[in-house]
């Protein structure tokens, strides 16, 4: 239950982030520091998942299947190299992810001309995002593979598996977007044509469709606990 709500608060907080990128600051809120709060909460609440799913093999009495253990480290895979391009990566420039990126769009001079000298651990950051975003696709199209394989019984078989699949794979290739479209900027040209596609992908339609997904799965989590609970 944790995991999906810490998921639906990152959906629901780059939803946000993204109105106020577009208004202006609301109060003590800004698009940036939104921004910080759902680059981090995303990365407890996958591990929660995948942990739910580690542990269904167990709850369920199943054995000899190794999807979910897959599942599970998938999702701590993902949340290490997140970790490595959002956080570590970075300061190897001497700034953050968010000041380069502010600096490849234009808005922050000074960090543009930090990502152009130290271009190598950018196309290491690029390539560790792309990196990530694939492998979260892959570990939702196994949750869909779990999904058709779950028993009545499993609080699984509720699972939005396939809106998470569509959710994550245009996660995946709004990414690969993105990245084509800074990549002339980095060796000092102009913003390629497929970061506004990548960008309405990535902060706009993504995040509703994987709210949809994650409210329903509340209900999951619901579920789960109930069952985890002695009988009177």
């Amino acid at each position: 239950m944790w995991a999906s709500v810490l998921l639906l608060a990152t959906n629901l907080i780059w939803i946000l982030a993204v109105a106020l990128n577009l208004i202006g600051p609301l109060g003590f809120l800004t698009a940036g520091g939104l921004a910080w709060v759902a680059f981090t909460l995303d990365l407890p609440g996958a591990v929660l998942l995948g942990a739910a799913y580690g542990g269904l093999k167990r709850e369920a009495g199943s054995t000899g299947s190794i999807l979910r253990p897959a599942i599970f480290w998938g999702f701590v895979g993902w949340a290490v190299l997140s970790v490595f391009w959002r956080f570590a990566l970075p300061l190897v420039t001497g700034t953050d992810v968010q000041d380069l990126f502010q600096g490849l769009l234009g808005a922050n001079p000074g960090a543009l001309t930090l990502a152009r000298s130290a271009w190598p651990s950018m196309l290491e950051i690029f390539g560790v995002w792309i990196a990530a975003a694939g492998l979260f696709f892959a570990v939702h199209v196994l949750i869909a593979v779990d999904y058709r394989r779950s028993s009545g019984t499993e609080w699984s078989l509720a699972a939005p598996a396939y809106a998470w699949v569509v959710g994550t794979g245009m996660s995946f290739l709004s990414t690969i977007l993105i990245v084509a479209s800074l990549l002339p900027v980095l060796a000092g040209g102009y913003l390629g044509s497929t970061f506004n596609a990548g960008a309405i992908g990535n902060l706009l339609v993504v995040p509703n469709i994987m709210l949809s997904g994650y409210t329903s799965s509340l209900r999951l989590g619901r579920v789960a606990m109930r069952r985890r609970r002695p009988t009177d």
